[in-house]
């Protein structure tokens, strides 16, 4: 049997996968996936709230309960999904989205909206095997590039959703949850039909032999949680989604309570950020980082975000909102494609489904936190220290910003680490 490594094309043909039309089925896909999502997201705290009673605290646990699920279950289906293949697990996955987003249109209390939440996040793998794919089907060179397509696709998602949601849930709460569900079923049915399997078994079997013979001659690799630039680049996306998220899942409630949005309204600005990121990961990614590299852009992209959440307790009036949004979608784009795209180059490609559980898990462990402590912020409403009053949205912008330092400084270490990482540039056609 030869196990010597194939390369990108020669990967293409033995494995009969078309690059463009697995592309377009997965993006399709993780479109559907986030569409879904964002639809639902910007309403929860208006359902958690006004038709069921819940605190501002208890609706932080409502968006950490999702988290914490997906914390549980997404390494074992990364796992999985290098063990035994990508495509039967991605539509386990979506399987699992859709029963969720049925328990969420028929929920008639607090503890049934708990639990579309909770099975969500036990079947919400599709995007770390979605990741995984990727790197199956691209070579180093062009993965940042196709890495930020996806991140664009999941935006381009974020534009439409958040309007379905806030205009069809001024009618009815319900609704956005059985269009996601419809959605659901198209998602599956376009899998089946199109997806060619990127790990069928006689790679993975290749790809045991491949490590078999590594450790015959005495090549026996450290464990992956073991190696330094694994775990600086996984505390890297850990801190990038957890100050993100901080934003993102309070935003809905900030709205609300801040300005005085109605839920409509809500939905239009999640969009309007959506806009943004379609335009940053579908356009300017590729172009920015073959012409820059990844070290310049990732430096500005961290200085533009940081400034975004020192300004964000200052934003009194909506408007303002639309300033802010800029470089916060800008720098999140950047900073979470370069950190995959880093993390994937650490790590051999029969570990990429696992590794992206992993990071899944890290993200889930943000996601965890960042509601919890924003939705404290907004209950508290205010703080006193030394005798200064310091707002709910003065906690979450300082917070934030603290975040990003740390984020920044554990980044730099990485570069003058491991330098040869971040000098290349994208060399994509």
């Amino acid at each position: 049997m030869n196990t010597s490594p194939l390369n990108h094309q020669e990967k293409m043909d033995r494995y009969k996968i078309d690059h463009r039309s697995a592309f377009a089925t997965i993006m399709l896909s993780i479109f559907i996936d986030v569409l879904g999502y964002s639809m639902i997201l910007p309403l929860l705290p208006t359902i958690a709230g006004d038709y069921f009673g819940a605190t501002e605290f208890m609706i932080g646990i409502l968006i950490s309960s999702n988290a914490f699920a997906a914390f549980c279950m997404a390494p074992i289906w990364g796992k999985l999904s290098d063990k035994y293949g990508r495509k039967p697990f991605l539509l386990v996955s979506q399987a699992g989205t859709l029963a969720a987003f049925l328990a969420l249109g028929f929920a008639n209390s607090l503890e049934g909206i708990f639990l579309s939440r909770i099975l969500d996040g036990i079947f919400g793998g599709q995007i770390p095997i979605i990741r995984a794919y990727i790197i199956d089907v691209t070579d180093a060179k062009s993965r940042s590039a196709e890495i930020g397509k996806i991140t664009g696709a999941m935006a381009f998602a974020m534009v439409f959703g958040p309007a379905i949601g806030g205009l069809t849930g001024v009618i009815n709460w319900r609704y956005p949850a059985f269009i996601a569900a419809s959605l659901s079923i198209f998602t599956m049915f376009i899998t089946v039909r199109k997806l060619v399997e990127s790990m069928p078994k006689d790679r993975i079997s290749e790809l045991k032999q491949r490590k078999q013979d590594m450790k015959d001659a005495g090549h026996i690799p450290r464990s992956i949680l073991l190696r330094k630039d694994v775990l600086l680049r996984l505390s890297e996306f850990f801190l990038i989604v957890l100050a993100f998220i901080l934003i993102n899942s309070s935003f809905p409630l900030v709205l609300k309570l801040r300005y005085g949005l109605d839920v409509a309204m809500i939905g239009l600005f999640a969009s309007v950020a959506g806009i943004l990121m379609v335009i940053v990961g579908g356009g300017l990614v590729k172009r920015f980082i073959k012409k820059h590299g990844e070290k310049k852009m990732f430096i500005i992209a961290m200085i533009l975000m940081i400034s975004s959440y020192l300004v964000y307790p200052f934003m009194y009036e909506a408007w303002m909102l639309l300033i802010f949004v800029v470089p916060y979608a800008f720098g999140n784009v950047f900073i979470r494609t370069i950190i995959m795209t880093n993390l994937s180059r650490a790590v051999d490609e029969d570990q990429q489904g696992y590794v992206n559980g992993i990071s899944t898990n890290m993200q889930s462990v943000a996601q965890i936190a960042s509601p919890l402590i924003a939705y404290a912020y907004l209950e508290l409403g205010v703080a006193i220290l030394i005798g200064i009053v310091f707002d709910a949205y003065f906690l979450i912008g300082i917070t934030g910003t603290i975040t990003l330092l740390l984020l920044f400084i554990i980044t730099l270490y990485d570069m003058k680490t491991y330098p040869e990482v971040f000098v290349q540039k994208e060399n994509v056609n």
